[in-house]
């Protein structure tokens, strides 16, 4: 989906060319029509060979995935994945920190009763 969204629409064959480590062209193929099935891309034939676009917004796209990974790894709890998250061993930054701090603030006043 990177690759649709950074270049609005490709066919198999660029796709697979941006992907490091690219698996193989029918994997790629196959790969595109799931997210076909699954109404995420949309496709134009161009004299026969399928170009393909992104029909989910990139921040819909986000949030899905997301869902799934809280789903799968931390049994759907997103508190859990927040810290999970945080207890990486990647460093925050000062500004990282207050980023996530005004956030939290947010949460915590809209739930203020």
């Amino acid at each position: 989906m990177d690759v649709l969204y950074e270049n609005g629409e490709a066919a198999v064959g660029e796709v697979q060319d941006a992907l490091p480590d690219a698996p193989s062209y029918s994997a790629v193929r196959a790969l595109l029509r799931k997210l076909l099935d699954k109404g995420h891309v949309a496709y134009r034939d161009d004299r026969g060979r399928y170009v393909y676009r992104p029909v989910l917004a990139r921040a819909k796209a986000r949030r899905s995935a997301l869902n799934r990974v809280v789903e799968t790894f931390y049994g759907g709890s997103a508190a859990a994945a927040v810290v999970g998250l945080l207890g990486s061993k990647r460093e925050l930054s000062d500004d990282e920190l207050a980023s996530i701090e005004a956030v939290l603030a947010k949460f915590k006043a809209t739930d203020a009763p």
